[in-house]
């Protein structure tokens, strides 16, 4: 792993642990035993580094849906695969997760514009994944915003409450939560 890789996941565990805000330059790069110069050497300040884990993350997972998205071509199919996955990464990249969800508004300018453009894409990829459900007609009457917003909420609390040790795997919470959500934004059949 280089440097750089190095400093980023120490950040994000220190982040996590102790808070953004407690967390110094100095203490990641103690932790990671990297001279705190060179960590001003691929990073500006604290904030930098901070933005270079939430956008990570954000790009990483607009790769992924963006992936389920492309290839499955039933909207409700491709709905379920893409919330269980975002479950699934959400547990893999636990900590940045974490600071996505709760230390955002940390960031600033240009940054903070950044992450929100890399927010909107992915409200923007469910958007139009509720719309192809939509179009194919099984979807109820129901704003598709709140819709949106819902989604987003589960999805984003979820890694605050699961804990590895319940009865429940990640992918079978998924399940829970995509039936839970469908049951009430599609048609009831007949």
């Amino acid at each position: 792993m280089d440097k750089k890789e190095l400093l980023i996941r120490t950040a994000s565990d220190l982040f996590a642990q102790k808070g953004y805000t407690e967390t110094s330059i100095r203490d990641i790069g103690k932790a990671a035993k990297i001279n705190i110069s060179l960590v001003y050497y691929y990073f500006k300040d604290k904030e930098d580094i901070l933005y270079n884990i939430i956008n990570r993350s954000a790009r990483d997972l607009i790769v992924i849906l963006k992936e389920i998205q492309s290839n499955e071509p039933d909207p409700l199919e491709c709905l379920r695969k893409m919330i269980i996955r975002q479950v699934l990464f959400s547990r893999e990249t636990r900590q940045a997760t974490k600071l996505v969800v709760m230390d955002s508004y940390q960031l600033h300018a240009q940054r903070k514009a950044d992450c929100l453009r890399a927010q909107r894409e992915i409200y923007d990829i469910y958007m139009k994944q509720l719309q192809r459900l939509r179009e194919s007609g099984a979807l109820d009457e129901i704003n598709l915003t709140v819709v949106n917003f819902v989604i987003f909420g589960m999805l984003n609390w979820f890694y605050r409450w699961y804990r590895d040790e319940k009865s429940l795997t990640e992918e079978e919470v998924a399940n829970q939560m995509t039936r839970i959500l469908l049951s009430g934004i599609l048609k009831p059949t007949p």
